[in-house]
Order: structure tokens, then sequence, then C-alpha cells
């Protein structure tokens, strides 16, 4: 039996909260080579979204090309599938396709190549792969499943026994992240009876790992994306096509297995108190453990803490956001005008407020300052 590996949406490039992530990138590139020294694996298939931007930065596009390379020195035979994404220009992922494709590596950059299925296997064993590049609308994916019908039930004839569709887009009823560019309406989600006749259906967009409809998949993003995706398990998938449970004398599907892909940074959500993180305790095995790791932290506390961000990235580096949504509401609530009969204070006094919710007290130079401030201002105007 054929069997391959499917992923999408690298988002090579990205940045997140200001952090790249190139070299997290890099490790999760490396872990697909180790998995895929396993000789049983005839292909790799990429569904879409391979960087994360379409003009990618000079670094993201070689450390796809380097991905290639090592693969490729590794298993020279290995065929290399790409669709382009959202997010993908197919113009400048599809450059040099022509010469690529000789090399083992297909990359359908147009419509067209749709229903020009890459044969992979001998014999009976044979599968075809149906690559869709990005359309971003239902009725014109719609229109292109017709075709890739049409071309499936040919390569059936002709003695093809497995087919298997790629597609980057938005299956109806598929869970989303938060990271992921979803459009408005209804426009983008696609019935996945339209591809009922393929083997499996390995698609890209969504970046959480989930089935879609009876034969359709999405493997998520082999990296977390978005502080919703915290504490998530990351996989590739792992598909044998006729290799599932065959159900009341119908031929068997697509197995399916996840493999997990360990991260090299955890992306995690922690909350407790301003000291907890300044001062962590020797025992608090959690914070240890998340040193080294992306996080973001929310503080339970109404007393607003200062320059967080800064002061406590001494002890986490990798902290890249912090949350005060209760100091926020508790601020608000000291600072709004408590109805429409009492007399609304003027900036300066809102000013002594705000002072004394940050530092329990107001400082009457502070004050005055701000008022000759306000003065001056007045005066300009």
């Amino acid at each position: 039996m054929i069997k391959f590996l499917h992923t999408a949406d690298l988002h090579l490039g990205k940045v997140f909260h200001e952090q790249s992530l190139v070299e997290d990138q890099d490790h999760m590139l490396t872990g697909l080579v180790e998995i895929l020294r396993d000789e049983s694996y005839a292909a790799l298939l990429i569904a879409g979204d391979v960087y994360d931007r379409s003009i990618p930065p000079p670094e993201a596009v070689e450390l796809f090309g380097s991905f290639l390379a090592k693969l490729k020195r590794g298993r020279p035979s290995i065929e290399i599938l790409v669709i382009p994404g959202n997010h993908d220009s197919p113009v400048r992922l599809g450059f040099g396709r022509e010469l690529f494709a000789g090399l083992g590596i297909h990359v359908a950059s147009s419509p067209e190549d749709a229903v020009k299925p890459v044969i992979i296997g001998n014999g009976g064993e044979r599968c075809a792969f149906f690559l869709l590049p990005f359309s971003g609308h239902a009725r014109l994916t719609a229109e292109a499943a017709v075709r890739l019908e049409e071309a499936r039930r040919l390569c059936a004839a002709s003695g093809i026994r497995y087919s298997v569709v790629a597609a980057h887009l938005f299956a109806a009823g598929g869970s989303e992240t938060g990271s992921e560019r979803v459009f408005l309406g209804d426009a983008e989600r696609i019935d996945m009876g339209l591809f009922a006749g393929f083997d499996y259906a390995a698609l890209g967009h969504l970046h959480r790992f989930q089935r879609a409809g009876k034969n359709g998949w999405y493997s998520g993003s082999p990296l977390a994306y978005s502080f919703g995706e915290a504490g998530n398990e990351k996989y590739v998938l792992s598909v044998t096509p006729g290799g599932g449970t065959a159900e009341n004398g119908k031929e068997a599907g697509a197995l399916v297995e996840p493999v997990p892909v360990k991260p090299l940074r955890r992306l995690l959500r922690l909350r407790g108190t301003f000291k907890r993180f300044l001062s962590p305790s020797p025992d608090d095995a959690e914070l240890l453990d998340a040193r080294n790791d992306y996080l973001e932290i929310t503080l339970d506390e109404r007393r607003f803490a200062e320059n967080a961000l800064a002061l406590l990235r001494k002890n986490f580096p990798f902290l890249l956001s912090i949350n005060q949504e209760e100091a926020f509401a508790a601020l608000e609530k000291t600072l709004r005008v408590p109805g429409t009969a009492s007399v609304q204070k003027d900036l300066a006094g809102s000013f002594e407020d705000f002072l004394r919710f940050l530092y329990g007290g107001a400082d009457g130079a502070k004050t005055a300052l701000f008022r000759e401030l306000e003065r001056e201002e007045g005066e300009k105007q």
C-alpha cells in the first residue's frame, strides 16, 4: 500500500507578537525530515500556506529551500506535492515548477493543474493525487470539483486504484483557532460532499487537527500560531489510502494516523499574581517548566502593574503578552461618572483618581504639573 505524510499551514516567515519564529520553524521542518526517513513514505503532501505572506521574507524562502534539499538528499525518490494557500502567491510559489517536477517536487500553482494528477506507485497500488490550489469561493470550488470527479473516474477506469485530492479551504462545520485568515460570510465554506468520490481529502486552512466530512482531514498547522491554541498537541498525518477498516462489505477507507510534532518551545497561557511571576518560588513547578516557552500571562488582581512585560521578561525571556483585564476593568470603574445626577470631574480630578488607583494616593506636585500643562494647552487653542 501507498503511504504519505500530510501537513499544511507551515506559515514560514511568520512573526508572532513581534517574535520571529524562523528558529522554531527550522526545528519543526527538521522533525519532518526525520519522520520521512522512514522509507515506507512515498510522498509528502503540503496542503497550502507554505509561507505566511504572499511576498515572503528571504529567510523564509531560504528555510523552505533548505528543507526540500535536506529531504531529497536523504530520500531522493520521495515525491513532494505542494499547493498554494490563501497566504501564498501562486506565481512565486510555483517558480521553476517545470524544472522541479523532474526532481519529484510538484507545485500546482494554477487551477488547470488540478485535473492533471500526479500518479504515485506501481501496478494495482497506484494512487492519483489531484492538487487544487486555493480559490476562496464555494462556487469556484464546486465547479472545480465537477472537473476533478470526471478526472478521478478516468483514472479509476484506467486501473488506478486510489485517489487523493489536496485542497486549501474552509470546510462547512470546521472549527477554527483564531490564527486563520477567515473571510466574512459563508462564501468560503465548502460542502465536503463535493469530494465524496475520493479516498482521502488532504485539507489545509484550518489550524486545528480535525475531520471534515466522510473522507476529509485537516492536519492542522504543525506549530501553534495563536494563544487560542495554547497547550494543544500539534500533528502531521500519516495516511494510507485503502488501509482503514472496511464497513458493511464496502472497500476500506484511508487509514489516518496522527504523528505528534514536538515544538522547540511550547505556547502556554499562565495566570497568577504579579508577585508570583516577578519572584517565582523554587517550588513552583509550573513556572520553572515554562521559563523557555512562549507565554501569555494573565495577572488576576485589580492593582495595575506598571511595565509588567519588561519586568517579567527578566524571568521569562519568551513572554509575549500580558493580560491585565481585571486591573483595567477596575480602573474603568474608578474613572466612570456614577450617574447623570452627579457632577463630572474635570480632567485634573480624573488624573488624581488615576494616580490613586496606581499608587494608592495622589501626588500634589504631579497634579499641579498636570493642571499647568492643561492650562498651557488650553491657551494654544
